[in-house]
């Protein structure tokens, strides 16, 4: 299933492929993507990377900040996007953490975790 959306009210939905078929084509256009834009970084890594709350990673997608790409039932974003939005100087009030390699790492291994879970969970159906 691939959702793209720059705003919260524009979005392209495919339906999600039921096929083996289905599944190599999503994996083709997630990788056609991949190498058009530099990469994909999983949302609910971004807030980990950038210093910020999960929900301000959602509220900064649904603002258009980010493109935001939906593929095995996960948002992406696409990196290029999130290195410059942490590259930005933000205002003093700002959530200006810096998270330590420990911490991403261990959210990394929480994430791959999540998603075996998910595609197991959606390979039974």
């Amino acid at each position: 299933m691939t959702t793209i959306s720059t705003t919260a009210s524009t979005s392209n939905r495919i339906e999600r492929p039921k096929t083996k078929r289905g599944v190599f084509a999503d994996v083709r256009e997630f990788i056609r993507i991949v190498k058009l834009h530099g990469g994909l970084v999983p949302m609910s890594a971004v807030g980990t990377i950038l210093g910020v709350s999960r929900q301000r990673v959602h509220q900064l997608a649904d603002e258009g900040t980010f493109t935001v790409f939906e593929f095995y039932g996960m948002k992406w974003l696409l990196e290029a996007e999130v290195v410059s939005f942490g590259k930005l100087k933000r205002a003093a009030g700002e959530n200006q953490h810096e998270p330590s390699k420990k911490q991403m790492w261990k959210e990394s291994q929480e994430f791959g975790r999540e998603f075996v879970k998910q595609r197991r969970e959606k390979s039974g159906d």
